[in-house]
C-alpha cells in the first residue's frame, strides 16, 4: 500500500463522517467541536506511536508518474493568456458533459436554434471557480479508469485536491468533491478564497430570474430560446439547474482539523422532480467519498466489462485507453440509478461541445455514430450499442418525412441530425444536404452489425428495429432505377463518404453497396419481422451497377471517376473492403488501397489511414499497415491528456471521437484480426502486433448472450469463453480447420497465428 493510501485509511479510523463540511451547513455546531477535541486526542496517541510515519505523509511530494490510465501535467494548455480549452479533457456520462474548468455544461438532446441553425443549448458551468492561491507545486490528472479529472494544489501550509467528476451512479449529476488537508501545524485556520465567475444568464436559454437562493441550494430554470422544427417540436426545451452556493469567503481548515472535505454539487434535468431528487440525494442522504466511491465503482465495472490490454507498450495502451474513455464518456452508462432517458446521438465532437455554429458540428449526429464510432461500442457493449440505434429509431416520423419530401418512401434519415431528426445541417452547405444519402444505408448496416451480435429477437419484433431495417430498405428500394443500357439499376444524386465529389454524381460504390447490403438484411430476418420483401427490392440488391476499371481492376468512386487526376477528401472506396466486406479478390482490394492512399488529401481526417492499415493488414503487408496505422492517430492526438482532434495541421474539431472510434476499429479488426458477419464471427490474426506490443488481448467481447476472451502472441492466440449470460445466450459451435465442436462457458482453445476459427450459433438465426 502507497503511503497516501495508509493516509487515507488512517483517516478513515481516526476521522468520523462528520469532518465532511456540507457547504450548505458550514457552520458546526457545539457536539462537533467535542468531537474533534477526542479526535485531537486520539491523533496525539498516534503520533506517538507512529510519528514518523506521519511526517513521511504529510511531507510527501505531488505524485507525478504517469500509469496507463491518468494522463497529468504540471502546466494546462494555454493558448495566449487563456486557457486551451480546445484540448482540455472532459468529463461526461451521455447525459451531462464539460470540458474541465470551461464555461459551459450540455446536455443530451437538449438544443436551441432553428433548423439549420441549431446546435447544443449552452447551460452556464458550476464548476469552473478557482481557487485564489500562490502554490508552490501544482498537478492535473484525468483517470480515464475512474472518470475523474482531479487538480492538486500545494504550498507550505495547505494542501487542496479537487475531484470533478459527470456521476456515473446518478447521470444528473455533476460534482466537485474537493479535499482540504494540512501539511504544517500553525495553530490556526487556513483560509482558502474562491474565485467565483457565477454566470445567471445564456444565450440560448432564456433563464428566469432566480427561483431560489439559500445556503442550501441555488435553483435556476429556464427554457430554450428557439425550438428547433415546429412539425416535430411543439415548444422550447426545459431545463432545470440545481447546485450548490460557494461560500461567499472561500474554504476554510479549523486550527484543530488534519483534514476537511467539501463536495458541491450540480444537478441538471429538463425534469425538475428528477433533478431535484438527485440533488438531494447527493447533498443530504450520502457521504461525499460514497457518492464519489460509488461512481468508481461503476467506471470499473464498465472497464471489467470490456477492454483490450497490451503488453510490452505502455503508449499504445495508454492510447487505447483514452479513445475508449472519451467515447464512453459521451454515452449512457452501463448501469445507473437514474431513469432511463431517451438518448439523442454522438456527435464527432462530444456530448462535451457544439455550442456554437459552426464550431465542432454543433453537436450534430452524423455517419460518424455508426460507421466510426458505433463497432467499437458494439463489440464490447452491446447495451450501448442499442441506445445508439435507439435515437434513429425514435426519431423515425422525421425519417418518414424527410424520404417524403425528397418523393421516395420508407426512411430516409438526414445527415446532420439533432433533437428532433430534421436535417439539421447550416445553410452554408446545402449539397450535403440534398444528396448525402449514404448515411441511411450506414444505419442499417449498423443494425445488421448488432443483429450479428446479439441476435436479438426482442428488439427485431417489439422495439421497432424490424421496422428500422424494413423502411431503410423501402426507401433504397424506391431510389433505385432500372437502366435499360446497362440492364442494371442505378442510384443518381449522390454524394458518397468523399465530401469533395460536390455537388453530386451517380452510382457512388459505397452508398450502392449499402444500399444493397440493407436490402438483403430486411429479407434476412424476414422469418423473425414476418415482412416479406417484393421480388423487386431483391433484384435491386443483386444487381446494381458498381463502377469499375477493369484496365486497372479498380473500383471507381463514382462514375466516370478519374483514377489519376481526382483528390478524394477521405476514406470511400477502402470502405467496400471493410467495414463491408464486400465480395472482391485480393489484387482489386490492393490496387483499391494503393490507388485511394495516393488521391487521399493529405490533411484528412484520422479514420481514413485506420481503414487503410486494416486493408494491409489483410494483406499481410505488415510494414505499410504499420505505417499507416502509426499515421491515424500520432499526429492527431494531442498532449497532455491524448484529446483527439480531427485535423492534423490546425485542431479543426476537437475531442474528436470518430478518430478514436476509427483508431479503436484498427486495433480490433485489424490487429485482432476479428470479422463479424450475419452468420459468423471469426477470429483470424496475423500474428504482427503494433508498434512494440507482445501481446495483445480483448476481455470481453461480446457474442451471442457469451462473452470471450482473445489473447493474441507471437505464434498462437487463445479463445476462451469466460462468461454467459444465461438468459439471452444460444448455443455455440467452433470450426478450425474443418473440424467442428461445440462451445461453452469455460473453454479455453488455443490456435496457430494466421489460421482462422468461426464461431457461430449451432442454429442459425433464421434457417
Amino acid at each position: 500500500m502507497s503511503l497516501n493510501n495508509e493516509c487515507e485509511s488512517l483517516q478513515g479510523l481516526l476521522f468520523t463522517d462528520n469532518l465532511y463540511v456540507n457547504p450548505r451547513y458550514e457552520h458546526k455546531n457545539n457536539s462537533i467541536k467535542i468531537r474533534l477535541i477526542i479526535v485531537s486526542i486520539i491523533m496525539l496517541f498516534f503520533l506517538l506511536l507512529i510519528s514518523t510515519v506521519l511526517i513521511l505523509i504529510r511531507t510527501a511530494p505531488i505524485d507525478h508518474s504517469n500509469s496507463v490510465t491518468t494522463f497529468s501535467t504540471n502546466t494546462l494548455p494555454s493558448n495566449g493568456s487563456s486557457l486551451d480549452f480546445r484540448i482540455l479533457p472532459y468529463i461526461g456520462n451521455g447525459h451531462i458533459a464539460t470540458v474541465v474548468f470551461s464555461d459551459f455544461i450540455y446536455m443530451n438532446g437538449l438544443y436551441n436554434g432553428d433548423n439549420g441553425t441549431s446546435h447544443r443549448a449552452r447551460i452556464p458551468s458550476t464548476l469552473n471557480w478557482q481557487f485564489q492561491i500562490d502554490p508552490s507545486s501544482a498537478l492535473y490528472t484525468l483517470n480515464v479508469s475512474s472518470g475523474t479529472f482531479t487538480e492538486t494544489l500545494e504550498n507550505d501550509e495547505i494542501r487542496i485536491e479537487r475531484c470533478l467528476f459527470a456521476s456515473q451512479e446518478y447521470t444528473e449529476l455533476l460534482l466537485a468533491h474537493v479535499v482540504l488537508t494540512r501539511l504544517k501545524s500553525t495553530g490556526k485556520n487556513i483560509h482558502v478564497p474562491i474565485d467565483v465567475a457565477e454566470q445567471l444568464t445564456s444565450i440560448d436559454i432564456d433563464f428566469k430570474e432566480v427561483e431560489h437562493r439559500e445556503q442550501e441550494y441555488i435553483l435556476l430554470s429556464g427554457k430554450t430560446r428557439q425550438v428547433e422544427n415546429n412539425q416535430f417540436q411543439n415548444e422550447p426545451l426545459s431545463v432545470f439547474v440545481y447546485y450548490t452556493p460557494i461560500p461567499v469567503d472561500g474554504l476554510e481548515i479549523d486550527k484543530d482539523e488534519t483534514t476537511r472535505t467539501y463536495l458541491f454539487v450540480t444537478s441538471i434535468d429538463e425534469n425538475q422532480s428528477r433533478a431535484k431528487r438527485s440533488f438531494d440525494l447527493a447533498t443530504e442522504e450520502r457521504q461525499p467519498n460514497t457518492v464519489l466511491s460509488s461512481h468508481v465503482s461503476r467506471w470499473n465495472d464498465v472497464w471489467s466489462n470490456g477492454h483490450i490490454h497490451v503488453t510490452g507498450d505502455d503508449e499504445l495502451q495508454r492510447q487505447i485507453n483514452s479513445a475508449f474513455y472519451y467515447i464512453l464518456s459521451s454515452l449512457p452508462p452501463l448501469a445507473t440509478q437514474s431513469e432511463h432517458k431517451q438518448f439523442y446521438g454522438l456527435s464527432p465532437g462530444s456530448l462535451s461541445r457544439g455550442g456554437l455554429l459552426g464550431e465542432d458540428y454543433g453537436g450534430h449526429s452524423f455517419w460518424d455514430t455508426e460507421t466510426w464510432m458505433f463497432p467499437s461500442v458494439l463489440l464490447f457493449y452491446p447495451t450501448l450499442a442499442k441506445e445508439i440505434l435507439s435515437y434513429r429509431i425514435a426519431l423515425r416520423d422525421s425519417a418518414s418525412d424527410n424520404a417524403k419530401l425528397f418523393g421516395y418512401e420508407g426512411w430516409r434519415f438526414p445527415w446532420e441530425s439533432a433533437r428532433t431528426g430534421v436535417d439539421v445541417t447550416p445553410d452554408c452547405c446545402p449539397e450535403v444536404r440534398l444528396y448525402q444519402m449514404h448515411i441511411t444505408g450506414d444505419i442499417a448496416f449498423a443494425a445488421r452489425q448488432y443483429i450479428a451480435v446479439t441476435g436479438n429477437r426482442q428488439w427485431l419484433m417489439n422495439e421497432l428495429g424490424g421496422e428500422l431495417i424494413y423502411e431503410t430498405a423501402r426507401f433504397w428500394s424506391s431510389r433505385a432505377i432500372y437502366n435499360n443500357e446497362k440492364k442494371q439499376y442505378e442510384i443518381l444524386t449522390v454524394l458518397p463518404p468523399d465530401e469533395d465529389a460536390q455537388p453530386f454524381k451517380n452510382n457512388s460504390v459505397f452508398t450502392n453497396a449499402v444500399a444493397s447490403l440493407s436490402i438483403r438484411l430486411a429479407d434476412h430476418v424476414s422469418c423473425i419481422t414476418d415482412k416479406n420483401l417484393p421480388q423487386t427490392w431483391l433484384d435491386i440488391a443483386s444487381n446494381l451497377h458498381f463502377p469499375f476499371d477493369n484496365s486497372t481492376n479498380n473500383h471507381l468512386e463514382y462514375e466516370n471517376f478519374d483514377l489519376k487526376n481526382t483528390t478524394i477528401k477521405q476514406a470511400d472506396v477502402v470502405l467496400l473492403g471493410f467495414p463491408l466486406m464486400w465480395p472482391m479478390s485480393k489484387e482489386v482490394r490492393r490496387n483499391d488501397l494503393l490507388a485511394y492512399e495516393h488521391l487521399t488529401r493529405d490533411d484528412g481526417p484520422a479514420m481514413t489511414w485506420s481503414m487503410h492499415s486494416i486493408g494491409f493488414l489483410e494483406l499481410g503487408d505488415f510494414e505499410k499497415a504499420q505505417q499507416l496505422f502509426r499515421r491515424s492517430y500520432e499526429t492527431y492526438v494531442r498532449p497532455p491528456f491524448n484529446v483527439w482532434t480531427e485535423a492534423r495541421s490546425g485542431v479543426g474539431a476537437v475531442n474528436f471521437i470518430t478518430g478514436a472510434g476509427g483508431f479503436l476499429q484498427a486495433v480490433l479488426f485489424g490487429y485482432g484480426g476479428i470479422r463479424l458477419s450475419l452468420e459468423q464471427l471469426e477470429f483470424q490474426p496475423r500474428g504482427h502486433l503494433p508498434s512494440q506490443a507482445k501481446k495483445l488481448a480483448f476481455h470481453g467481447i461480446k457474442y451471442q448472450g457469451f462473452s470471450i476472451d482473445l489473447s493474441i502472441g507471437n505464434e498462437n492466440y487463445d479463445v476462451v469463453i469466460s462468461a454467459q449470460d444465461h438468459h439471452n445466450s444460444v448455443p455455440l459451435v467452433y470450426e478450425h480447420d474443418q473440424q467442428q465442436n461445440s462451445l461453452k462457458l469455460g473453454d479455453h482453445l488455443s490456435f496457430p497465428i494466421d489460421t482462422r476459427v468461426i464461431i457461430r450459433r449451432s442454429k442459425a438465426l433464421c434457417p
